[in-house]
């Protein structure tokens, strides 16, 4: 556990040397927070919850709907640019000994850091617009949204380019948590429920104006975070292997 530690700090250590990425991780969710909340008119609107309709002021509104949204995009381009950036790092530490189960657990441990540091930002600004009734669920949706998009950005990088990661990143989590999602939206598109963004959204806005979260829709967004991060883990595993 100690080397995992050792590889996941060397990890973090990196972004020192790309300020671009450790800039866009941490100013990317307080810029789309801060800018969407303050541009929305000062108007009441009706939110459609899982439970029926609630009326909010659309400040408010769209801090709470960009900010799992904003943590999302920022830890799905973390994990797209650490999977495509570690694989030469990764080779050099099996080779030098490290189980690849290790360097697997080790670039886990580094994209939830991430992970959890663009969801603190996200909400610190989100608190700055408003407060949700249950703030707690509404900063673990925000959280479940990151580590969701984050192992799927591991994924699209093993898979695509860098260049088309990020286009797929960016306008994979603009359609899905924006616009699938939307709580502005009376009927739902078909489909919705499916994306990995239904669960944290919907919980997310039930924590900001429903004052409480179902913990079973809680869950199911926990097994489909496992689901990812399985198969983020595999594609860790086989840049690891070489």
């Amino acid at each position: 556990m100690t080397r995992v530690v050792a590889a996941a700090r060397a990890g973090l250590r990196e972004y020192r040397r790309t300020p671009v990425l450790l800039a866009l991780f941490l100013a990317l969710p307080a810029y789309s927070v801060g800018l969407f909340a303050r541009l929305a008119p000062d108007e009441p609107a009706a939110l459609y919850l899982g439970d029926g309709a609630v009326r909010a002021g659309m400040p408010e509104t769209f801090a709470a709907l960009m900010t799992p949204m904003a943590a999302a995009l920022a830890a799905g381009v973390a994990g797209l640019f650490l999977l495509s950036s570690s694989a030469d790092a990764d080779a050099r530490l099996v080779t030098a000994g490290y189980r690849p189960t290790e360097v697997v657990l080790a670039r886990l441990g580094q994209l939830s850091v991430v992970a959890t540091a663009v969801s603190a930002v996200a909400v610190a600004v989100a608190l700055t617009t408003f407060t949700p009734d249950h703030l707690g669920w509404f900063a673990a949706a925000t959280l479940l949204a990151a580590l969701v998009y984050g192992a799927l950005g591991t994924l699209a990088g093993a898979v695509l380019s860098r260049m088309a990661g990020v286009y797929l990143v960016l306008f994979g989590t603009l359609a899905d948590l924006f616009l699938f999602q939307n709580p502005l939206a009376r009927d739902a598109p078909d489909g919705a429920a499916a994306l990995p963004g239904n669960v944290p959204v919907a919980v997310a806005m039930d924590a900001a104006f429903a004052g409480s979260a179902d913990l079973g829709e809680f869950a199911v967004g926990v097994a489909y975070l496992l689901a990812v991060v399985a198969a983020a883990a595999v594609a860790f595993y086989r840049s690891a292997r070489g």
